[in-house]
């Protein structure tokens, strides 16, 4: 109980200091892209949200994010490619793969890619305020 009642103060003192992460979603499916970027501004984030990985491509070459959450597999290249260009250019943002699939996802593989964690769907919201606490709160 303690964890998740720190998570809450956090959120929090992130709202009364005017804390707000700038997040980019690079999904293809609108519904998913809709429900993550309410999730997102329920949070107090700012998203701005794209439906290609070569779009996601430049517009993290335009602009700083804290973190990105990119589909598996999403249009032109995947959430790996995304992946790899922000652990390039941008190490500081943190990267979340958006996956339905149920399967195991090889960690040490997708930690090489500079991907942070996985987010399943269905998306549930206290698990998307977990993960953004834990790698950015």
């Amino acid at each position: 109980m303690i964890p998740f009642l720190g998570m809450i103060v956090a959120l929090y003192k992130a709202e009364l200091m005017g804390v707000s992460f700038k997040i980019l979603v690079v999904e293809d499916n609108p519904a998913t892209q809709e429900a993550l970027k309410r999730s997102l501004s329920r949070l107090g984030c700012e998203v701005f949200a794209v439906d290609t990985a070569e779009t996601g491509i430049e517009e993290l070459k335009k602009a700083r994010y804290d973190a990105v959450f990119a589909a598996l597999c999403v249009r032109e290249k995947g959430a790996r490619s995304v992946a790899r260009w922000v652990k390039t250019n941008s190490q500081q943002t943190k990267f979340f793969v958006v996956t339905g699939w149920k399967g195991d996802l090889e960690t040490s593989l997708l930690h090489m890619d500079g991907i942070h964690d996985v987010i399943r769907k269905p998306l549930i919201f206290t698990e998307i305020r977990d993960k953004l606490l834990e790698y950015l709160g």
